[in-house]
């Protein structure tokens, strides 16, 4: 990035940050942040705190059928109140997975 009289163009503009407090650094990491990472990783493995590929198959397969049993409902619940049948099927409905499942970073 191009420095223009001591600062760079990204420290002119304002930075966006997720959530309610904001980031502790804005830096990138260092190769020891790597290497913690990796160490952190390795121990939580041997507690075995991460979802196999059957475990996360097997959470897959049950959010499908809460999906499928969440359009159903809303489907019998359009006919439930009459709406035109045009409208009960088109209308929809679905869940979304949040927090650390969503994000990526849940344990078993």
């Amino acid at each position: 990035m191009r420095e223009t009289g001591g600062t760079s163009m990204l420290q002119n503009q304002p930075q966006r940050h997720y959530g309610i407090t904001s980031p502790i650094s804005l830096a990138p990491p260092k190769d020891i942040d790597y290497i913690h990472t990796q160490k952190l990783v390795e121990a939580m493995e041997s507690f075995g705190v991460f979802e196999d590929e059957e475990e996360l198959n097997h959470r897959l397969v049950v959010l499908c059928k809460l999906n499928n049993l969440v359009k159903e409902w809303i489907f019998e619940l359009g006919e439930s109140k009459n709406l035109p049948p045009s409208v009960v099927e088109n209308v929809g409905g679905r869940i979304f997975t949040f927090g650390s499942y969503r994000l990526g970073v849940h344990t078993k």
